[in-house]
């Protein structure tokens, strides 16, 4: 196993430029999660008058599901 000053190391010689993240590949694995986001917004929107997105992110899903709901 790698010290954490040489992975810090590496990811300061990195080429971080564009949209190459090749040198992270296995350094980290995702699995989803067996709920949806979506589907649980979705469920929750037709039960309410109105609603705060907070740091979701970018927030196009909740304003789709917002305009829809409408």
């Amino acid at each position: 196993m790698r010290s954490f000053d040489e992975l810090v190391a590496e990811a300061t010689a990195a080429d971080i430029s564009g949209w190459g993240f090749d040198w992270l590949d296995g350094r980290a694995t995702e699995e989803r999660p067996p709920w949806g986001y979506a589907k649980l917004l979705a469920d929750r929107l037709r039960q309410v008058k109105s609603a705060l997105d907070l740091d979701t992110g970018g927030g196009k899903s909740s304003r789709k599901l917002l305009h829809f709901h409408q």
